[in-house]
């Protein structure tokens, strides 16, 4: 009866090892994919749209331009996990519909554009999401924290954000390359905060806030401008250099 017990086990153990063995995670077939994407902004038709504008008691001053390049680098299935974004945008395409204005919008006094060109925005935490997964043509609400360079200073600001997620198919191609990222941002700023003062002559004319808007789309496909290559400058070369060297 003993023999008989034991043969009995050691039938049910045999039997049983398979199963606990297949149970086990094999490490090369159950890897969790991550969706990171990183989506460039850089439309070669221009259809990128960054306004900023001042509601001041006497005069309301609206200005766009489509000159915005950046990109915005995230966990599609974690937006919290160590998102990345750098935006910026050439402030001497911004015009307001009156030329004397955009020059003196330009001028030493206020933007000094020959001196700082661009301005930026570097994030640097989603503080608040609507939803941590991102899927195909959903929206998510982010409100995250930056810094914000302009007229040679930087101060730090809050951004709201509405961002729509595209998969890649035959309608979204004619837009960009690649998945999408529609986004829309709000967020303001002080001059005062950027070393810009308002003279008194037209203190009621300019407010010291404006409010910037951003209207973007970025794709997966687009290439991302190379910021190692320094341009090389044209050189006039004399007419009578030219003929010495046919």
């Amino acid at each position: 009866m003993k023999r008989f017990l034991l043969c009995i086990l050691l039938l049910l153990s045999t039997c049983l090892m398979p199963l606990a063995v297949a149970q086990e995670p094999d490490s090369a077939t159950d890897s969790v994919t991550v969706r990171w994407a990183k989506f460039v902004f850089d439309d070669p038709s221009g259809r990128n749209i960054v306004m900023f504008s001042s509601e001041a008691p006497l005069e309301t001053v609206i200005g766009m331009t489509s000159d915005l390049y950046g990109f915005i680098n995230f966990n599609l299935d974690s937006l919290l996990d160590n998102p990345t974004a750098y935006f910026e945008c050439d402030v001497t395409n911004f015009k307001t519909g009156i030329e004397l204005r955009d020059e003196a919008m330009l001028s030493e006094e206020y933007l000094a554009a020959d001196s700082f060109p661009f301005a930026t925005f570097n994030l640097l935490s989603i503080k608040k999401t609507s939803d941590m997964v991102i899927m195909n043509e959903t929206v998510a609400n982010i409100v995250g924290r930056g810094e914000f360079s302009l007229h040679g200073v930087v101060d730090t600001i809050n951004v709201t954000l509405t961002a729509t997620y595209f998969e890649a198919n035959e309608i979204t191609e004619t837009r960009l390359p690649g998945d999408i990222l529609k986004f829309k941002a709000d967020f303001d700023i002080r001059m005062s905060n950027f070393g810009i003062t308002i003279p008194e002559e037209v203190i009621l004319k300019l407010d010291d806030r404006i409010h910037v808007r951003i209207d973007a789309f970025g794709g997966t496909g687009v290439e991302p401008i190379d910021r190692t290559v320094v341009p090389v400058d044209s050189v006039d070369v004399p007419a009578e250099e030219v003929e010495a060297t046919e």
